[in-house]
């Protein structure tokens, strides 16, 4: 009975390990620079997740950043992008982020997420857009 019981939980202890939510891919891609602004985020996970937190931030130009901001700390973090709620709290394993307009400049996405199993998982993704 011992022996079936270490059995059992030897199977079931690498299953509990991969239940992760993790990210398996995304578009725009992590680091991507695009010519058009996209419209949406597609995130891709490799089980069922929900979003339970995302901000994007446009990074500020380095050319912009003040002086004393960046002796005394704090400097400047970028400006908080808004976007809605209504893709949050929905379980799937592909989540579509809408974004509003977006002008040239370099992003960054910062995300949480729920698994099934209910451990969190976060990330975070930049992407930089130039236009012509």
């Amino acid at each position: 009975m011992f022996k079936n019981l270490l059995l059992a939980i030897l199977l079931v202890l690498p299953i509990a390990a991969n239940a992760h939510s993790l990210l398996a891919s995304s578009s725009p891609q992590n680091g991507e620079t695009l010519d058009v602004p996209p419209i949406v985020i597609f995130m891709e996970f490799k089980l069922p997740a929900k979003l339970i937190k995302v901000d994007l931030t446009k990074q500020s130009d380095k050319q912009e950043k003040s002086l004393l901001g960046g002796l005394f700390g704090g400097g400047d973090d970028g400006e908080r992008v808004p976007l809605g709620t209504s893709f949050l709290m929905t379980t799937d394993k592909r989540q579509v982020i809408p974004l509003p307009s977006l002008k040239d400049g370099s992003y960054s996405l910062t995300w949480r997420a729920m698994g099934e199993d209910g451990h969190v998982v976060k990330g975070d993704l930049t992407f930089n857009i130039k236009g012509n």
